[in-house]
Formats: C-alpha cells, sequence, structure tokens
C-alpha cells in the first residue's frame, strides 16, 4: 500500500479556513498517512490537531512556518517541534502580538483609499477570531464581500502585495534566529518553498548552503506549483549538500482554493521523506 504525506498544511490558528480538528479529518478523507500542521508563526493550533489526528488514526506531526527576514518572501518550516517549549511559545507569542499592530496599520491605509472596511469585517470570518490570529487575507476577503476588488489575488496585487499603498512590514527574525528557534525546539528545520525565492541552480545551492551552517536540515522538494524540473534542481541540491528532502501542499482551505490537501504538482509526498525526517532525529 502507498503511504502519502503532507508536510505544510495551515489552519484557522492562522490563515487557513479549516479548523486544526478538521485538517486531521480531511487528511483522513484524502486517505494521508501522516499530515504536519504548520500555522504561520503560532503553535496554537496543535493541541486540537493532534488530538484529532489520534481519533483518526492518522500521524500528526507538530509543526510551524516562521517567516524570516530576506530580500525575497522566505518562510521556515519547523517539523516534530515541542509545542510545550516555553521559549518559542515567547518567540511566537511576539510575532502575533506584532501582527495585531500590522493589522491596524492595514486597515487604517485600506480606509485612506476610500475602502470602508472596518474590524468586525475580519472578526466575522472565522469563530475565535482576533487581530492576534488574521492577517492580510482575511482582509482580502472583506475587501472582495464590499465589492471593492473581484477577488483576493486582485487586493493583494493592487493594494495588500509588497510595494503597495496599503502594505505594512510584518516583524521577522533572521533566517539564523528562525532556524535557531526550531533547533532549540526540538525540530527539524526546513525552508519553505524555495521557488519564491529563486529558480537559479547556483543561487539556490549557495543559500541553502548558507543555510544549512545556522543549521537548516532540509527544503521542500515537492510544492503546489513546482516544474518537474525545480522539483528535480531540489532534489539534486539536497543530495549534494546532505540535506532531507521535503514536501507539502501548502493547504488553506478556502484562502488557496486550487491547493489541495496532499498534493504537490498533481503527485504526492511519498512517506519516505518523512522516515528519512526520523532517522535523521534518531527515532529510527
Amino acid at each position: 500500500m502507498i503511504k502519502n504525506i503532507d508536510l505544510h498544511t495551515h489552519s484557522t490558528a492562522s490563515d487557513g479556513t479549516f479548523a486544526p480538528s478538521e485538517v486531521a479529518h480531511k487528511a483522513h478523507k484524502t486517505g494521508l498517512s501522516a499530515v504536519a500542521l504548520t500555522d504561520h508563526d503560532t503553535i496554537n493550533g496543535l493541541a486540537e490537531f493532534k488530538r484529532a489526528c489520534g481519533e483518526y488514526g492518522i500521524e500528526g506531526i507538530s509543526g510551524v512556518e516562521i517567516s524570516a527576514k530576506y530580500e525575497k518572501e522566505m518562510h521556515i518550516v519547523g517539523l516534530f517541534i515541542d509545542e510545550n517549549d516555553t521559549e518559542l511559545a515567547e518567540k511566537l507569542d511576539e510575532l502575533k502580538n506584532a501582527r495585531e499592530v500590522r493589522n491596524k496599520k492595514v486597515l487604517e491605509l485600506v480606509n485612506r483609499q476610500g475602502m470602508e472596511i472596518s474590524v468586525d469585517d475580519i472578526l466575522s470570518q472565522k469563530d475565535g477570531a482576533t487581530l492576534l490570529n488574521t492577517g492580510r487575507a482575511h482582509i482580502a476577503h472583506a475587501m472582495v464581500k464590499k465589492g471593492y476588488v473581484a477577488s483576493v489575488d486582485e487586493a493583494f496585487k493592487k493594494y495588500l502585495g509588497k510595494g503597495m499603498s496599503c502594505y505594512v512590514p510584518r516583524k521577522t527574525y533572521s533566517p539564523k534566529e528562525s532556524i535557531e528557534m526550531i533547533k532549540n525546539a526540538g525540530g527539524l528545520a526546513i525552508l519553505a518553498h524555495p521557488v519564491y525565492i529563486t529558480e537559479d541552480y547556483d543561487k539556490l545551492y549557495s543559500l541553502l548552503k548558507q543555510l544549512k551552517e545556522y543549521g537548516l536540515d532540509g527544503t521542500e522538494c515537492l510544492y503546489n506549483c513546482y516544474s518537474e524540473e525545480f522539483s528535480k534542481m531540489c532534489f539534486d541540491i539536497c543530495d549534494k549538500l546532505g540535506l532531507v528532502k521535503s514536501g507539502g501542499s501548502d493547504f488553506h482551505g478556502g484562502n488557496k482554493p486550487d491547493v489541495e490537501l496532499g498534493k504537490v504538482s498533481g503527485d504526492y509526498v511519498p512517506y519516505e521523506f518523512l522516515l528519512n525526517m526520523k532517522e535523521q532525529r534518531g527515532l529510527m
């Protein structure tokens, strides 16, 4: 029996539309053997997620996705983290508190553009929502609902994306700090979707070599929008640098409707990836 996994997903604990337990249920219905919950800058959904995975008989992996300060979009995924690690929780709380400040600034800029979007328009989108666990995606949905833009994509391209009139930079840690946070919490540090950083072989090789010196364990070789050529490039670099291979869909539910749980460029992530990670951590 072929066993497939997904090592990059999001829930309502950050900017997904499925509750943590619903992510576990969907993974079970999809036929996945294992799934990691990697919400942005928070571990608040992991307890509910792990309980649900146990109920559905699938392997639930505790994760997080940390935004790192870099010239382009850089995210570091942590897998097998200790969700009870107090140092990690404190550092993530700093990011969460900064998210509230950022959301307020973005809303102020949006309203200056003549679009009347209130805090209630944001918080009404999901149960338990606060300005601590919502973000630009929720603001974009409010803009669509009120008819200011036709789609979430248009909201980002015209207003919310980097360099646009309503963009506000987020608080981030450096790549080295982000990796150390994950490693100190017992996790594996994985560079997420490097395709958003560069598609050049030499540049990606140099970046991964540098990040490995900081403690990086691997990178995502399979993702929802990779070409076959880019995946092969990631595989080759991982082999040369001795990095583990990871992969995931980056599932967000309704916030990324074209991304299916477990699917990576039309294929699946093999369980072999997980076995190799466990071997690296001394669990095999």
